[in-house]
Order: structure tokens, then sequence, then C-alpha cells
């Protein structure tokens, strides 16, 4: 989630009717009530509304500035209620409303933007209705109409008992807390294994509010409770065309990096070692890298949990350093295929594709290293070969201990490179 959309700043319920449904008797009719989600449709004067009264969800579909023309309701317990949510660029809620055999599937959230700023999140509604299975009609909201807090209609759901989405999956349990800005907010606290202050910045980033996410990261990240918060705002630093600041993100990768988050620490490295690869934000320094992304691939925990990509740019890293001496370049290939053969543990084709390219390159043309690795693979764990290195499956327990096994070997392999004193 590392966008920001301007403009989106969710709406209270009494601008909402005063924008949308303008009058007295339907104002008081939603005195009660807690709007989560409204919006117009492009090209014309019709908008429609998700509000929550008590243990109800309620749907209302009309001309603006006019009695709703479709008032419909279910149970928080009945209501179809679905989540689509994408890797980091993709926020959806959908819920369901029946009237008869007619269906009004109204889905909201973000999309990724594009240039010049693929970073940002766009905010998008879709109204589809159908009938019996077959589609009516099929309707986009106005972005700048969307006033929407995706959380409310699960934190409803949750208190009143509910504990899945209509189609089986159980509801996240992160934290949700009301929207406040972050020089408003009480001092971070730990709570449920993260802190208070990161919990308030995930509510802020999926409200499509990354400039508020941002300073409740940066809160978080300050506190030292963990490091949770200074990889989220490392992301926002590093991703975000308009919060952009290289030196900070490079600042708060780097106490991630440093720390002993296992799920997160592997991925800071990664940006880390990446910055100094490509000189982002810092001077081009390839021993930095191969320093960095070797934490991010081998080095940063036990668990050797590992980012994939860090792997890439470590074996990539390691053929840049390739003829600073005899002695790297008679290594250089031999860690470069470990590298690759670790991101391949994590299913990443391209890296395992890479991986084989360049064994069976060199095991063509007999270069020394490809036998070196045959006679040192089985010291190291139960692969005896190292064309088999570089395996993906989705066995656990047989990757794990491949990539025990490829630790073994990069830490074998790399501590006589004198020209990397970073790797430990």
């Amino acid at each position: 989630m590392t966008r920001i959309v301007d403009g989106l700043i969710l709406l209270c319920a009494a601008m909402i009717l005063a924008c949308l449904w303008a009058g007295a008797p339907v104002a008081a009719q939603w005195q009660a009530e807690e709007t989560v989600l409204t919006c117009r449709f492009e090209g014309q004067d019709r908008v429609a509304s998700v509000s929550l009264r008590g243990t109800r969800a309620i749907y209302r579909d009309g001309r603006a500035g006019q009695t709703p023309k479709l008032t419909l309701s279910s149970s928080l317990a009945d209501l179809d209620y679905r989540r689509e949510d994408g890797a980091g660029d993709t926020i959806d809620e959908i819920a369901t409303f029946a009237d008869g055999d007619t269906v009004y599937r109204l889905a909201a959230g973000f999309r990724s933007g594009a240039q010049p700023d693929p970073s940002e999140l766009r905010p998008f509604g879709l109204l589809i209705v159908s009938r019996v299975g077959k589609p009516l009609e099929k309707l986009s909201c106005v972005p700048a109409s969307i006033g929407r807090n995706p959380d409310r209609l699960l934190a409803r759901m949750r208190n009143a008992g509910r504990e899945r989405t209509s189609d089986g999956v159980t509801f996240p349990n992160y934290p949700i807390e009301p929207p406040i800005r972050a020089a408003d907010a009480p001092a971070c606290k730990a709570e449920n294994n993260v802190d208070t202050c990161w919990s308030r910045g995930v509510g802020a980033a999926r409200r499509g509010d990354l400039r508020g996410a941002l300073e409740h990261f940066d809160m978080s990240c300050d506190a030292r409770i963990g490091t949770m918060g200074c990889y989220e705002a490392g992301k926002l630093y590093l991703h975000s065309r308009q919060l952009r600041d290289f030196a900070r993100a490079k600042q708060r990768f780097a106490r991630t990096c440093d720390g002993d988050d296992s799920g997160q620490g592997p991925y800071a490295c990664k940006y880390l070692g990446w910055m100094y690869f490509t000189g982002t934000g810092a001077s081009r320094n390839l021993d930095e890298a191969f320093g960095a992304l070797a934490r991010a691939c081998f080095l940063h925990n036990d668990e050797i949990l590992i980012d994939p990509e860090g792997c890439h740019f470590l074996g990539k890293t390691v053929l840049e350093l390739r003829g600073r001496s005899q002695r790297d370049e008679a290594k250089a290939d031999y860690l470069a295929y470990i590298a690759f053969a670790q991101g391949c543990t994590d299913g990443a084709k391209t890296v395992c594709d890479e991986a084989r390219a360049l064994y069976r390159r060199d095991a063509a043309r007999a270069a020394v290293w490809t036998k070196r690795c045959d006679d040192d693979a089985s010291g190291h764990g139960a692969i005896s070969k190292c064309a088999d290195l570089a395996i993906s499956g989705d066995d656990y327990d047989a990757t794990q201990a491949a990539r025990r096994q490829l630790a073994s070997l990069f830490r074998a392999v790399s501590a006589s490179q004198e020209a990397h004193p970073h790797v430990r």
C-alpha cells in the first residue's frame, strides 16, 4: 500500500448527505446511520451508498438530491461480503444486496497508478447489477466522488461476532482504530505483537491517506518498539513520488535490516542493497550492496526466510565484481550460481532459469567451479550434485533444507573473498 491519492478524504455522513440526497426528511432518516461508502456514477446523475445502522447494512441507489429510488437492507450476519486484497496495490471490498432475483454488487478499493507515478493508489468503485446471473448494467464511480471508510464494515461485522467472508475466508485480525492525525495521536504502545502507531498507519494507508500513514509509521519507527513502522516508512519514502526522500528511505531500511524481524528484515536488506547497487539515493557501492544483499538472500535470520529478488540482485552484484582480481574471477560464477539457486527455492522462475543457464553454460565448457561445486555439495547437505541445488517446489521441509545447504555453501565460498568484508 505505497501510494497516495490527493483529495481522497473520508467524508462525514452529514456532508455526504448534503452532497447526495439533500433534504430534511432524508437527512433525518440517516442521522442514526454511519455511511461507509458512497459515490456518483460516471455519465449519470445517480449515486449509491452503503451505510450501517445497528446490526444491518443498507444499500441506497437513486438520483442525486432526491429520495433514493431503491433501498435494500441485509443483516450483517447474512450480508454477502467478500474481500480481494492484492499484494500491496489493490484493496477491494465487495458487498452484494439482493432484490428478489436481482442483485446489486458494489465493489470499491484502490488500483495502481500510472505514469508518471505508478506508485500512486487511485480509488475506484464499480456497481454490477444482474438478474439470475445475467448482467444488466455495469457502472463505474467517478473517482473524485468516492467517500469511503474501508474498515468500518469489517469492524462492525467482527463486533457482531462474524468471523468469515461469504466465500469462507477468515477475516483479518489487525486492529481497526478511528482516523486520527499523527500530531493528535497518543504515544505508541505495544499491542498484539505490533504497536499502535503502526496500526494507525495501516488504517490510514487503507483509506488512501498515504501522507498520514507515513507520519504514523515514522512515529512507530522512532518509538523503537519494533521495526515494522520503519519498513513501511522506508517503502513510502522510496516508492511514492510525492513523499520521496531517499536519505530517509535508506535510514529506515537500514534499521529494519539490522533488526530481528525475520519477515520484513530480508526485504529491507534487499531494498538497501538495491539502492547501493543502482546508486539510488546513495553513491553506487558494490561492496555495500553485496553485504546488504547477502543478508537478504542468506544471512538475515536463522529460519532462512529470504527475499528471492534480493538473491537475484546479489548474483548480479557478484558478476559485476567478477574481474577485480584473479581470485575473485575464479569464484564469482560459483557464488552467483549459489545466489541464483537460493532465489530459485522461493519459486522465482526467472531466477531459476538464470541459475540453470549459468550452470549449463559453465558445465559445458568444464569450468573449474562446476567441479568444485560437485565436490562441495554433499559436504554441506543432502543434495549431492551441484546442478540439483537450483530446486523449486512446494515441499516446505525440502525447501528449507536446500536453503540451509546453500547458505552453508555461500558462507564457505565467500569466506575467503577478502573483497567482501561485510559477509558474516
